[in-house]
């Protein structure tokens, strides 16, 4: 019963992470890890043309004092004086502004939606079916009156030749004779309906397609046709905003924004950046959470696999419907009346005999009864006949 228990019983979900305690413990060793980082990043720097020295203020504050060369400080009060002139020149090109308000009211009108009044309408489902059936009874009716003169002379030939046979009119065989020409005359008249609902249905989706496919090709033209109006507007606009956008450029540049750089000499001594990982302690908690969890899973698709192969034998097991079997063969009957088949089921080659449930529902309905699937299954109690292999 043990072994039984442990394969109906579900697998237990792993213990959740502690992600907050990881996070907290991760937290703490990234803050002591910058700071560890920082006092190695900052030494004092020294070099022919400047020198750079560190100060501890204390609680993670430092100070920083740079000092250049004399010759290069020289350099650097020369530099200032150049880009005091550059301001003095922009200064000066303020008075060119445009002074009116910026506005659009000079561009084309923005383009509206497409105007879809003039567009070839769509037929409906009611036009499109009225239109199939008036195509299949056209249809059927010429064909109908080139096919029944033939069919009559058929009749009246076959006629003609039963009593030349000897075969008088009334007897079975006359009428027999007569019966299977009139079921071909059916089987005809049957295939031209089939025909005629073909030919209307072609033809009425050859008329939505023509419809659909004008209709398209002109909110085709139609989006276009606003595109470029669009494009026009847009040429429009970028052509203003350069005339007002030109000028602010050269007073940004002359102000210093985009002045010639800087050419004073400043520290030559490249000093590498220390860099210091942090102990991974969050990522190690999220992968064992990941592993866990992954190995649930694994447990939880075996356990539904075990729940399948039992549900799928229990299904073989109960289920009778027709559309289950294949190499059907019809062996007798059933005191009853039942008709008993040889059969196999479609993923077996295990021959049985039986019934079929479709047949059993039309003469015993309470014998029948349907699984989830909709699949019908026979109480094999109710009837005169059991279920037994071959």
């Amino acid at each position: 019963m043990s072994f039984v228990t442990d394969i109906f019983k579900s697998p237990k979900p792993p213990p959740s992470p502690d992600y907050a305690g990881a996070a907290q413990a991760q937290g703490a060793a990234n803050v002591e890890t910058a700071r560890v980082e920082g006092r190695m990043n900052r030494p004092d720097v020294f070099s022919p043309y400047d020198q750079t020295l560190v100060t501890d203020l204390g609680n993670d504050r430092f100070a920083q004092t740079f000092s250049l060369a004399p010759e290069y400080e020289a350099q650097r009060v020369k530099q200032v004086g150049i880009t005091d002139k550059y301001l003095d020149t922009a200064g000066n090109y303020l008075s060119g502004l445009p002074q009116e308000t910026f506005s659009l009211s000079g561009l084309s009108a923005q383009p509206g939606l497409i105007d879809r009044s003039g567009l070839t309408a769509l037929p409906t489902m009611e036009d499109i079916n009225s239109y199939a059936q008036r195509v299949e009874g056209d249809y059927y009716n010429r064909a109908l009156e080139r096919i029944q003169p033939s069919q009559q002379q058929e009749v009246i030939d076959l006629q003609t030749r039963l009593i030349n046979a000897g075969i008088p009119e009334g007897t079975v065989a006359h009428n027999n004779a007569l019966a299977e020409l009139r079921m071909s005359h059916q089987d005809t008249l049957r295939g031209l309906a089939s025909e005629s609902i073909r030919e209307g249905q072609a033809l009425a989706d050859a008329q939505l397609q023509r419809a659909t496919g004008m209709r398209s090709y002109q909110l085709g033209e139609g989006q276009g046709l606003v595109g470029e109006q669009e494009r026009i507007r847009d040429r429009q606009l970028s052509d203003y905003l350069l005339s007002r956008s030109q000028p602010l450029s050269e007073i940004a540049t002359l102000s210093g924004q985009a002045a010639p750089p800087p050419s004073i000499a400043t520290t030559g001594l490249n000093v590498p950046a220390t860099s210091i990982a942090p102990p991974p302690i969050f990522a190690g908690a999220q992968q064992q959470g990941q592993f866990d969890q992954g190995s649930y899973r694994g447990q939880v698709n075996a356990y539904g696999a075990r729940m399948a192969a039992f549900g799928d034998a229990a299904q073989a097991a109960a289920t009778s419907d027709k559309r289950l079997k294949k190499n059907i063969k019809y062996k007798s009957k059933s005191k009853s009346g039942l008709n008993i088949y040889e059969f196999e089921y479609n993923w077996s080659p295990q021959k049985y005999i039986g019934v079929m449930a479709q047949e059993v529902k039309k003469v015993k309905p309470s014998a029948v009864s349907e699984n989830i699937f909709g699949h019908m299954m026979v109480d094999y109690s109710q009837l005169d006949i059991n279920m037994e292999k071959v």
